[in-house]
C-alpha cells in the first residue's frame, strides 16, 4: 500500500468519525421518544449539574439535570436571538422522575444561580416571558 492510499484511508476515517457519525447520532437522538431522551441525558451527565440543549431549528428543549436523577425541561422558541420560554410556571415541579415532586426553596435558588451561569457562558440567552 502506498503512502497516498494510506493518507486517503486515514482522511476518510477521520471525516466519518468527526463529521458524519456525530450528525447521524444527533438526528437519531431527536427522533427518540422523550422518555428515552431523558434516560440518555441522565447517563451523559458528568457533573452534579448538567445542561443539555436539544435544538430543532427555531424550537427546542433545554434539559437541566440535577444529581443525575432529577430533570427539568424548558421548551423554548428562538426569538430575536434568544431562547424564549413561554411556560406559565416553569419552576413549579420536576419533569422527571414521574412523581413530579415540587421544587423546594434550595433547589429553586440553586437552579436560578445555575441558569445565570448558563446564560453567561452561552451566546444565545435563555429568557422567561411569563414570569
Amino acid at each position: 500500500m502506498t503512502g497516498t492510499q494510506l493518507a486517503i484511508i486515514i482522511a476518510v476515517v477521520l471525516v466519518l468519525g468527526i463529521v458524519i457519525f456525530p450528525l447521524i447520532n444527533r438526528a437519531q437522538f431527536r427522533r427518540l421518544p422523550p422518555e428515552q431522551q431523558v434516560r440518555i441525558i441522565m447517563k451523559q451527565a458528568k457533573k452534579l449539574i448538567y445542561f443539555k440543549n436539544v435544538s430543532k431549528g427555531t424550537t427546542g428543549k433545554l434539559y437541566y439535570v440535577k444529581n443525575k436523577r432529577k430533570i427539568l425541561i424548558f421548551d423554548w422558541v428562538l426569538e430575536d436571538g434568544k431562547m424564549v420560554v413561554y411556560d406559565e410556571k416553569p419552576f413549579e415541579r420536576w419533569d422527571y422522575p414521574e412523581e413530579r415532586e415540587p421544587l423546594n426553596e434550595d433547589e429553586l435558588r440553586q437552579l436560578m444561580e445555575e441558569l445565570k451561569k448558563y446564560n453567561k457562558k452561552n451566546p444565545v440567552k435563555l429568557v422567561f416571558k411569563n414570569i
